[in-house]
């Protein structure tokens, strides 16, 4: 339901009446076109009385899109709680975005699900994804032949090679760390292993992790130009997300200041990519 049905018609009443009569099994109605505690709210609470009710539904919901929505999600719970209606859900829309629903769920808000719209699609916080195609190696004779692209830029200088990539896990089954290998490196992935990391970018800081355990991530998709993977559907991409997600640490996660997550790489590439490096200088000398 939009404003505009609401709108279209003589009073809020009537467009709420005529949208139950043809969405009876799906009834959510917009409650905040006019004033939401003092005609939205009774006014839908009429209508699932009259039509949706008489009818052998039950009313679905109601969405507020203005306004204090915390504020208003709670005396409208309330409200529908003491017309009976203690199942209707209650949805809120308006420009949200994860800190906002973060902030309406700290407030208690009584709020059973959430509209997102242009901040999903838009990335307000982070518009761009910084991700370019750079070339990292190519093949010659049956070898691959590292190829680097340099930068003033540290973080911007390309990691050179045909590469794998381990995750890292910890007895919990959480990720501790990415770890960025040469293709013809391997890490252990039956056993647990102790494997000491770097940061790429000041190598003085290193860390041993003890009983991790490796998966290798990459998977091929093509080969040759011929599909080689099962591709998922949506529910087994959003499940895999989910799983995904839930083995990060809590302190990785949050909003605020969060704990950087590892992504190193092995001392292997690392010497190929400095000795790629010198090469290079001693060249432009």
């Amino acid at each position: 339901m939009a404003h505009s049905w609401v709108q279209m018609f003589d009073s809020e009443y009537e467009a709420f009446k005529s949208y139950a009569q043809i969405y009876p099994d799906d009834c959510t109605l917009l409650v905040d076109t006019y004033n939401v505690l003092k005609s939205g709210i009774p006014n839908a609470i009429k209508v699932f009385n009259e039509v949706i009710l008489p009818l052998g539904h039950r009313p679905k919901g109601v969405r507020i899109d203005s306004g204090d929505i915390a504020y208003l999600s709670k005396k409208a719970r309330k409200m529908l709680d003491e017309a009976g209606f203690a199942d209707v859900k209650i949805v809120a829309s308006n420009s949200l975005d994860e800190y906002i629903i973060r902030d309406l769920q700290l407030q208690g808000a009584k709020l059973d699900s959430f509209g997102i719209g242009e901040r999903l699609i838009t990335s307000k916080s982070d518009p761009v994804f910084g991700g370019v195609y750079k070339l990292v190696a190519v093949e010659k004779d049956g070898e691959f032949i590292p190829k680097i692209k340099v930068s003033e830029s540290p973080e911007k200088i390309t990691n050179p090679h045909f590469k794998k990539v381990y995750r890292l896990f910890d007895s919990n089954g959480k990720a501790v760390a990415d770890y960025v290998c040469v293709h013809d490196e391997q890490l252990d992935t039956q056993n647990p292993i102790t494997l000491t990391i770097f940061d790429p970018l000041a190598t003085w800081k290193k860390c041993t992790l003890e009983n991790v355990t490796a998966k290798e991530m990459l998977q091929p998709i093509f080969r040759q130009g011929k599909l080689v993977y099962q591709l998922p559907d949506i529910q087994q991409i959003r499940s895999h997300c989910k799983q995904q997600v839930d083995t990060l640490w809590d302190e990785v996660k949050r909003f605020e200041n969060p704990h950087n997550y590892y992504v190193d790489l092995s001392q292997k590439l690392w010497d190929i990519k400095n000795d790629l490096l010198a090469g290079l200088q001693q060249h432009l000398n």
